[in-house]
């Protein structure tokens, strides 16, 4: 997998902290200090004035189609209709590459070779790419370039470094966080998983041992369970109110 960075917002903290200032940030602060601050308590809509575009190559379609859920950034993909593929590399996850059943990779393998060979074949039989695509397996290499404004980085960062994110997926997250950090660490050095960046994890009880703050953070579940009978009372006094004022 290789990740590069292509853009980023130039100046990005003074343009973030003039656009706060709009919506009523003192001025007497400079622009390190909102940016933190605006951070911080997650006032973010002015973060998503700085954009960072990546090319990403080295990475499976498996992992492609899961960047498009997150929608709210420019995708672009390397084309399997228009680019020719054959004799193509593919991705062969760690565990199974790492796993003591040697049999089970040699299947993987096996599969990739078939695939290649039959695309080639078809190829050969004058078949046009957009149709012998078609035997391309989910773990073909593609290439991607993404732009995301750094809000919906945010978003992106606190879901994908999660130890139970794909691990293709939450290595592709910390090569791009690894560059955001070194751009902009004021942003970035307060943000990595949910539980991190909240103070509360919302995994739960699917927390796994792996987890590196298991045992400093408590889970969303646990916290809530201490002020849920209190909270719900404040709601429906709330929703009492307010049919009076209907």
């Amino acid at each position: 997998m290789k990740v590069k960075r292509l853009r980023v917002t130039k100046d990005g903290l003074d343009l973030v902290a003039d656009a706060a200032r709009i919506s009523g940030v003192p001025t007497m602060h400079d622009s390190r200090e909102i940016v933190e601050f605006i951070t911080f308590n997650d006032y973010s809509s002015a973060l998503e004035h700085i954009y960072f575009t990546f090319d990403i190559a080295e990475i499976s379609v498996a992992l492609s189609r899961e960047l498009l859920e997150h929608r709210i950034a420019s995708h672009t993909a390397r084309s399997t209709r228009y680019m020719e593929e054959k004799g193509f590399d593919y991705y062969i996850p760690e565990k199974l590459e790492r796993s003591a059943k040697e049999e089970a990779a040699e299947v993987y393998r096996d599969a990739m070779i078939s695939a290649n060979e039959s695309y080639a074949k078809l190829r050969e039989l004058g078949i046009a790419r957009e149709e012998a695509r078609y035997v391309l397996p989910m773990a073909l290499h593609t290439r991607y370039v993404v732009t995301m404004n750094v809000r919906s980085l945010i978003n992106f960062f606190m879901l994908r470094l999660c130890v139970r994110a794909s691990p293709e997926m939450r290595a592709l997250a910390m090569r791009m966080y690894k560059i955001c950090l070194a751009e902009y660490p004021g942003i970035f050095s307060k943000i990595w998983c949910r539980g991190y960046t909240l103070g509360v994890c919302p995994e739960n009880e699917v927390r796994p041992s792996d987890c590196p703050f298991k045992n400093i953070l408590v889970t969303k579940q646990e916290l809530k369970y201490v002020f849920e009978g209190q909270a719900k009372r404040i709601i429906e006094k709330e929703l009492e109110q307010l049919t009076e004022v209907v």
